[in-house]
Formats: structure tokens, sequence, C-alpha cells
């Protein structure tokens, strides 16, 4: 039963979380882009839709996009590593907490 509730605690995390977590990451760095930048960044319609559907690695290609070099390829995988590590991290601690209930 514990199993159960950790792995649907889990999806549920790994589905709303991550792509929250995306989200504000993609939204906090448009708010500090320039004119020029922001122009090569997703539209406002599709930045969402990009979140849920690709999760973590939509980072790397939004800082491509916006900064076309080696260095935002690399601050893209520096965020979606910090990402899973979150997300890691709280499947892990849930699992925990919860093993200790069953």
């Amino acid at each position: 039963m514990a199993q159960d509730l950790v792995d649907i605690a889990g999806v549920v995390f790994s589905l709303f979380g991550t792509s929250a977590m995306v989200f504000i990451i993609v939204w906090w760095d448009e708010r500090r882009l320039s004119p020029e930048r922001l122009e090569r960044a997703w539209p406002a319609s599709t930045r969402l839709a990009s979140a849920v559907a690709f999760g973590p690695f939509c980072l790397p290609v939004h800082f491509w996009r916006t900064r076309r070099s080696v260095v935002g390829i690399l601050t893209g995988i520096l965020y979606s590593a910090g990402v899973l590590a979150i997300n890691f991290g709280f499947l892990a601690l849930l699992d925990y907490i919860l093993s200790q209930f069953s």
C-alpha cells in the first residue's frame, strides 16, 4: 500500500513539479533577457507546452535559442541537472518517509 502511494506521488510530482520548475526557470530567464534575445525565445503559447512535453530537457534548447552559444547550452544543461536532482531528491525523501510508516 505504501509503495503504491509513493509511485502515485512520484508520478504526480514528476509531471507537475518538474513542469512547474521548468516553466518558472524559463519565465524567470525571459524576464531578464534583452529584447534581441527575447525575440528568439519561445512564443508564450508554446512555452508551457514545451515545459510539459519535454520537461527539464527543454532547458538546454531554451538557453541555446536565446543565447546562441556554448555557454547557453551549458547553462541549460546545468539547470536541467538541478531540476532532475530536485526531482530525484524529493522522490527519495518521499520513499524514505513513507517506508517509515509501513
